[in-house]
């Protein structure tokens, strides 16, 4: 487990608050066990990424078992919030929502940043795409249909295509994904091949 003075160091070093928590999630990552599943940031966070910090969101949104999470949060002094998976460290002012232990999309997906202090691993883009339609569609968040233009957008001739059509006939959002299209153009169908970005 990387000491908590060194984790302070990495993540207060910068300014910005999108780089903080990749810095956070690289550090998380570098202490968990190897093999196996790594820590996946996910929600708004991993927009916030994925747009450079367009959009700014407050908690960051965490996949792992919710045993060895705790272990390494407490270690690096956060405390629970109101909520029964919600910490805090107001000195690294950062949040930790603990959302699951196993990813809602495919691992195959994630997107590995490499960085100084080891390599942050974030949720694919296209089930951040497909969970925002979800959103719109279902819960009639009209906003999130604006995240998810902004997500594909910047990010059309990376994504997967293939999938998101796939999951988008699972889902029954395929009525959304083609207004996304309409939004983007003609978005180039690529496959592509996960590691920085």
């Amino acid at each position: 487990m990387i000491a908590y003075r060194r984790v302070k160091q990495v993540v207060l070093a910068t300014e910005d608050p999108t780089d903080r928590k990749v810095r956070f999630m690289a550090l998380l990552n570098s202490s968990m066990p190897k093999g196996g599943r790594r820590p996946v940031l996910t929600g708004g966070s991993a927009i916030e990424v994925y747009l450079d910090g367009i959009l700014r969101t407050g908690d960051m949104d965490i996949v792992y078992p919710s045993a060895s999470l705790e272990l390494a949060l407490r270690a690096w002094h956060f405390s629970r919030e109101h909520g029964l998976r919600s910490c805090l460290n107001e000195e690294l002012g950062l949040s930790v929502d603990m959302v699951g232990e196993d990813l809602s999309g495919s691992y195959d997906l994630v997107t590995t940043i490499t960085t100084d202090f080891g390599p942050a691993v974030i949720i694919g883009v296209e089930d951040l795409i497909l969970k925002r339609l979800a959103s719109a569609k279902f819960w009639k968040v009209p906003s999130d249909m604006e995240q998810a233009y902004l997500l594909a957008k910047a990010h059309e001739g990376d994504s997967d295509w293939g999938y998101l059509e796939a999951e988008a006939r699972k889902q029954d959002l395929t009525d959304y994904l083609n207004r996304l299209k309409g939004m983007v153009g003609s978005p180039s169908k690529g496959n592509r091949t996960r590691s920085a970005r």
